[in-house]
């Protein structure tokens, strides 16, 4: 079912997005010892959102700030209400999502995850009805220390401003809220958009 966003126009933009002009990114290429590294077993359970292409991104900056390392695993694709990564555990902290649901039209961002709205406490629950209400959340998660733990997500098609007109597009985020790191960034009607890599802290 469609879900109309109520808001003219949905803006995305990074957080701190003018800082970012000036941080170089670079995709780090996993050293040979990361096979003896503790790696979590991620599952994402997903209802109505067959097909959808979901990626996982963590991005961490030097301790000067100048560089910024980013980690992206490969898309993978739900099948059966669910989906599963394998991933180092310490990447999981700072770990963002995204989301490309098959009825997405040219939305010119990449719908992401909001692992926690503003106002709503780790377990908290979320509904539909509530996050389409929030201005606020953060796209970057916590993590986990777990060899294996499962999350559900909720993927919903929502109306929003694409890039020449007015398109399907998604909302995507979990209904339990979950331990986040900052920043908070700006979302429209609950949607969550990147137009780059989110640097958590």
């Amino acid at each position: 079912m469609t879900t109309s966003a109520t808001s003219t126009s949905i803006r995305t933009t990074l957080a701190a997005a003018a800082g970012l002009a000036a941080i170089t990114a670079l995709a780090v290429p996993a050293p040979a010892s990361a096979v003896s590294e503790p790696r979590t077993r991620l599952t994402f359970t997903v209802d109505d959102c067959e097909g959808c292409k979901i990626q996982l991104v963590n991005a961490r900056s030097t301790l000067d700030a100048d560089v910024v390392h980013v980690w992206q695993s490969r898309t993978r694709t739900v099948e059966d209400g669910r989906v599963t990564f394998r991933v180092a555990t310490k990447r999981t902290w700072g770990l963002s999502v995204t989301v490309r649901a098959p009825w997405e039209g040219h939305t010119g961002y990449a719908t992401t995850v909001a692992w926690r709205y503003a106002g709503e406490q780790v377990g908290e629950t979320v509904t539909l009805a509530e996050a389409v209400t929030k201005r606020r959340a953060s796209a970057c998660w916590e993590g986990v220390r777990r060899r294996a733990v499962t999350v559900p997500l909720v993927v919903e098609e929502v109306e929003v401003e694409g890039v020449h007109e007015r398109v399907p597009g998604s909302i995507a985020f979990v209904p339990v809220t979950e331990g986040w790191l900052p920043p908070m960034r700006e979302v429209w009607d609950g949607v969550l958009g990147s137009q780059d890599v989110n640097v958590c802290r």
